[in-house]
């Protein structure tokens, strides 16, 4: 945009000179006090309203810092949501933390995780897949699937290792929810790893769609995930070494 503003010089015997509105913007970015020497001019400025009306330059400045305390307190009000929000969920990772701590077994290390994140979160569905890796397979009553088909499957989730968050098919959801798929809308699918190789995965479903979202922040789900692996990893050496 290159609009020029003609400046006329008012004595006789000169001539117009043409400053471009670039020029204009700099001059008066760099003598802030013109206003303050020129009030007259600054009294007969006006400037086109959304309504169609033309509003003083005071008035149109006052527009301006309205819309921006709006909205930098909406951007205070998200920020301290997010911080009660984190605060909460730092608790209820720390609470699951110390009770994994003091599992006995990997059936213990499902039943802790399912019975704190069903009860303290947003999570109405909870279910833990493990791969049939016959060398590195826990004991205990567990659901087990296919290793190929779950590597296949999601090998996003394993390749990235990271909480895969958003909406599934409903043929997805009956697979990963044989029991109550009917209501989950969003699900979160966190991998669980042993010594750096998938053992699991977990997956959690909620009814609203827009509970687990692509733009959801999963560092909580991807720390607990790592401390289920790591216990897993740590009573499978333990049930290895038994007489």
């Amino acid at each position: 945009m290159n609009k020029k503003a003609i400046i006329t010089a008012q004595k006789s015997g000169l001539e117009a000179v043409e400053l471009t509105a670039e020029q204009v913007a700099q001059f008066l970015g760099t003598h802030p006090e013109f206003f303050l020497e020129h009030e007259k001019v600054l009294a007969e400025l006006s400037l086109p309203h959304d309504s169609g009306k033309a509003v003083s330059l005071l008035e149109h400045q006052v527009v301006l810092l309205r819309r921006r305390f709006d909205n930098t307190s909406r951007k205070l009000g998200e920020l301290l949501e997010n911080g009660r929000r984190s605060e909460q969920l730092f608790g209820i990772t720390r609470e699951l933390l110390l009770a994994l701590l003091e599992t006995r077994n990997a059936e213990q290390v499902v039943a802790v995780t399912r019975g704190h994140l069903l009860s303290r979160t947003g999570v109405e569905v909870l279910e833990v897949i493990l791969l049939n890796d016959r060398d590195r397979m826990p004991t205990g009553e567990f659901r087990v699937e296919d290793e190929a088909l779950m590597l296949e499957e999601f090998r996003d989730v394993f390749r990235l290792n990271k909480t895969h968050c958003g909406r599934q098919s409903e043929t997805m959801l009956r697979w990963l929810f044989p029991e109550g798929s009917t209501h989950v809308q969003s699900t979160a699918l966190c991998p669980i790893n042993s010594n750096g190789q998938p053992l699991a995965l977990m997956a959690l479903g909620q009814r609203s769609p827009d509970h687990f979202t692509i733009h959801m922040e999963t560092l909580f789900l991807d720390f607990i995930a790592q401390a289920m692996g790591a216990m897993f990893t740590l009573h499978l050496e333990a049930a290895s070494t038994e007489p």
